[in-house]
């Protein structure tokens, strides 16, 4: 008889001070989004940050503007994204393979360069 309630002891106790684990949890962490974040900076003046550039996703509707410091942030699934900054006068950048794990962050350093205009004067009557 001892030997039952020791056991209906240590098996109640070990049910109260356990911790609790769910299976769910263990599969749905591993589903959760990571953060591509960086800076645009404008080439054209001493690389000073770029302020409302536009930094999107290619193929998805994913899309962000730079802010007035330049920096900008994305929240995305876990996976390896090509990125396309961009704005008004500026040459578009696309900058492939960027990987994201889930739950981390990932840096990205962009600068912009205008684009040059050429005006042929011969070409007017």
């Amino acid at each position: 008889m001892r030997i039952f309630w020791f056991a209906i002891f240590l098996f109640s106790s070990t049910l109260m001070h356990s911790q609790s684990f769910e299976v769910g949890s263990f599969f749905t962490d591993s589903n959760k989004e990571g953060i591509i974040e960086g800076v645009v900076f404008d080439n054209e003046v001493d690389n000073s940050p770029l302020l409302l550039a536009n930094v999107t996703v290619k193929n998805s509707e994913i899309t962000t503007t730079s802010s007035i410091d330049g920096t900008f942030s994305l929240k995305v699934k876990p996976g390896t994204y090509t990125l396309i900054y961009s704005f008004i006068g500026y040459k578009t950048v696309e900058v492939k393979n960027v990987i994201v794990a889930s739950n981390e962050t990932t840096q990205q350093l962009q600068t912009l360069s205008a684009l040059e205009v050429t005006f042929d004067i011969s070409s007017i009557n």
